[in-house]
Parts: structure tokens; C-alpha cells; sequence
């Protein structure tokens, strides 16, 4: 085994397919995040106006399945152990409030520093993580796979049926748009001016990672919850578990497509068909990646996601920070208004030599630097086998 390989370096009894996937989830969440001008974003890199689906609507809830997976090998080892079930809810318990409260952190940054921030928002990306991850590792903790399987079932029909038989005042039931659905009325009669969007004419607010859609995501999770279970099977060799995944992904992909004539895919109100779509897509990923990866053993391309799939919040904060300064930082420009030093990078360094070409391709550079800067310092942090939890 060559030194320094992705096999060598894991913590021992890893997944190495899931730290892979991981890892191109995350390097595919900063290339989106980041875009040098928003303007020229191509299409797959954009997420959908509302209905539909899009490359970018589907990296969120891959990460949100992979935490599901991460969870059943977590508690799996911690029952091996025989760790105190007290000590695992309070562990649990620690890195949902950590996650909170980091999500919290970066909106609170976002607000001194993003010139547009008016009101303070409590929720988020990582909050949303956060109180997914409470959930589903509680209900795996105490339950079982047949038993997840029933909840997630029952959370995807249950948010169905609020969503088109619940009265919305001014809009009544089964409203799908934008400004009369029941998800986005919870969240303006309880988060206000702080939610994501707000009109202060209309008095009116959406918020993408609200109350109520938290409902599937936490669906979601279990999904990747169940498909861990599937996985640390003994009795089941790795080509089956592979192709099963693979089948498993197909069949829901096409269960949210035939849902989708009723309850359209929505990123924005995590509509049940899309959690459907999304972890049928994410099934189909990780069953591939097993393949390739843990059952094959083709490990040579691996390295560069799996130092990203180890330390992906870590990456995820620190370019979100970084994201956060180039805004909040301006440089002054003689004979006229100081410019944010975003885009005084961008006009510099990116639309003189990309932008000859396209500026959609000076746009995805941008944030594709971005990509290769943390790369390189998970990169640094991961042979130093320094590796930030939560």
C-alpha cells in the first residue's frame, strides 16, 4: 500500500466511500455558494425558481442522507463499545446544539458584514442540519429499521396532507405558490422580517430552511439512516448491497416523478416527492461510490474527497467565513465609491482572462477557486490528522 493513499490514512473501520461522497458534496456546495457574479450562473449551477429540480437542489439533501448514514455507524460502534445510552443522548444532544449554534454564528457574522442583511435570521443550512441530526439519531437510538421505514413514510404522507388540505387565510387549501403555501405563512406568522426573504409591503416571508419543511428533511435523514443499516450488514455481500442501493434509488426516483403530477419537486417547501427524488439520486450516488470504492478498491482518485468528507463542516465554515469578508471588506478606488473586495478580485482576476472566454465561465472560476483553496487546507489538516467535530 503506497504511503499517504486514502486507504492507509482513514481512521480504522470508515467507510471510505462515505467520507468520498462526503466530500464531493461538500466541493460541490462551495462551487454553488460562491459564484463570482450571480448574474452568469449556469444553468445546472443554479438552483430552480421554484418548482423543479436542478444539480445544485440536490446537494443539500445528499449531505442531510449522508448524515443519516454517518449516524448508524456512529451509534453501531458506540453499542460495540457498550456505551451508556445517557451518555449517547448527551453526546447526541452536544453536537445538535454546536451545529445550531454555529449556523447561528455565521448569520450573526452576515449580518455586521453583508451590506443587504436587515434583521438578524435564526435559521439556516446548519441549523436545519443540526435539528435533523437530533431527530433521526434519537429515532434510530430507540428504534429500529422497520420502524424508521414507518416514519419515514409518515412524515412524508403527514407533511402531504398538511400542505394540501390545511386553509391558508386568503389563499385556502393545497396552495403551492410562493406567497400562499402553508409552510411559508407558519414561518411569517413566527419569524417575521426574519426570515430568509421578507417583503415589508406585503408583510410577507419565506424561509428555505423553516419550520415546517424541516418535517421531510428530517425524512431525509432517515432515508440515509436506513440505506446505513442496509450497509453494515454482515450476512450481505458488497456487490448486492451495491446493486440493491442502486435499484432502491431507481424505484424512488420514479415514485417522485409520478408524484410530482401532484405534489411538484420543491426544494424551497422540501415537498415530499422531492425527498423522494433527492434520496433515490443519493442512493444511486453512494451505491456507486460503494461499489467503486469499497468493493472494487479503484481508491487512486479518492484522496482530494476524502480529505474534504473528513473535515466538511470545518470547510463549510471556513469558506462561508471567508465568502462573508470579501463582502464586508472594501477597497478604496480612487475618484469614486469603495468597491467589496470580492469584487474588485473578481474584475481583476477573473473576467480579464475567463471572461474573454464566457462569463459564465469567469463566474464558475471564482467560485471554483474557492474549491481548490480548501482543498488544499483540508488537505494540510487532514496529514496532520487533525480533524475538527462537532
Amino acid at each position: 500500500m503506497k504511503s499517504g493513499s486514502a486507504v492507509e490514512a482513514r481512521p480504522f473501520g470508515r467507510l471510505v466511500s462515505l467520507d468520498v461522497f462526503r466530500g464531493a458534496t461538500i466541493a460541490a456546495m462551495l462551487l454553488v455558494n460562491n459564484a463570482g457574479d450571480w448574474k452568469h450562473v449556469y444553468g445546472p449551477l443554479r438552483h430552480a425558481d421554484w418548482h423543479g429540480c436542478t444539480f445544485t437542489d440536490l446537494i443539500f439533501p445528499f449531505f442531510l442522507f449522508i448524515v443519516g448514514v454517518a449516524i448508524v455507524f456512529s451509534l453501531g460502534r458506540q453499542q460495540e463499545k457498550g456505551t451508556d445510552r445517557s451518555s449517547v443522548v448527551a453526546a447526541i444532544t452536544r453536537r445538535a446544539l454546536i451545529l445550531v449554534a454555529l449556523g447561528m454564528l455565521l448569520n450573526l457574522l452576515g449580518l455586521f458584514l453583508l451590506p443587504w442583511s436587515e434583521s438578524f435570521r435564526p435559521l439556516g443550512v446548519l441549523q436545519r442540519i443540526g435539528i435533523c441530526y437530533f431527530a433521526a439519531a434519537l429515532l434510530t437510538l430507540y428504534g429500529s429499521p422497520r420502524g424508521l421505514a414507518v416514519c419515514f413514510v409518515i412524515l412524508l404522507a403527514g407533511y402531504w396532507a398538511l400542505m394540501h388540505f390545511a386553509h391558508v387565510p386568503g389563499h385556502g387549501p393545497g396552495d403551492l405558490t410562493r406567497e400562499g403555501n402553508l409552510a411559508s405563512a407558519i414561518d411569517t406568522r413566527v419569524l417575521g422580517r426574519h426570515c430568509y426573504e421578507f417583503d415589508a409591503e406585503t408583510g410577507l416571508g419565506h424561509e428555505p430552511e423553516g419550520l415546517l419543511s424541516t418535517v421531510p428533511a428530517i425524512a431525509t435523514v432517515l432515508s440515509g439512516c436506513l440505506a446505513g443499516f442496509w450497509l453494515r450488514r454482515k450476512d450481505v455481500g458488497g456487490g448486492t448491497k451495491a446493486a440493491a442501493m442502486i435499484g432502491a434509488g431507481a424505484v424512488l426516483i420514479g415514485a417522485a416523478l409520478v408524484w410530482n403530477q401532484w405534489f411538484p419537486l420543491n426544494k424551497n417547501l422540501w415537498t415530499s416527492s422531492y425527498v423522494l427524488f433527492s434520496s433515490g439520486w443519493a442512493l444511486v450516488a453512494l451505491g456507486a461510490c460503494y461499489w467503486m470504492v469499497d468493493v472494487r478498491g479503484w481508491r487512486w482518485w479518492t484522496t482530494p474527497f476524502v480529505v474534504y468528507g473528513m473535515n466538511a463542516i470545518t470547510a463549510y465554515v471556513g469558506v462561508a467565513v471567508v465568502a462573508y469578508l470579501t463582502i464586508g471588506i472594501k477597497i478604496p478606488k480612487e475618484g469614486a465609491e469603495p468597491v467589496f473586495l470580492k469584487t474588485w478580485l473578481y474584475n481583476h482576476a477573473y473576467a480579464p482572462v475567463f471572461g474573454q472566454i464566457s462569463p459564465y465561465l469567469a463566474s464558475a472560476a471564482y467560485g471554483f477557486t474557492y474549491v481548490l483553496l480548501f482543498c488544499a487546507i483540508m488537505w494540510a489538516l487532514y496529514r496532520r490528522r487533525i480533524f475538527l467535530k462537532v
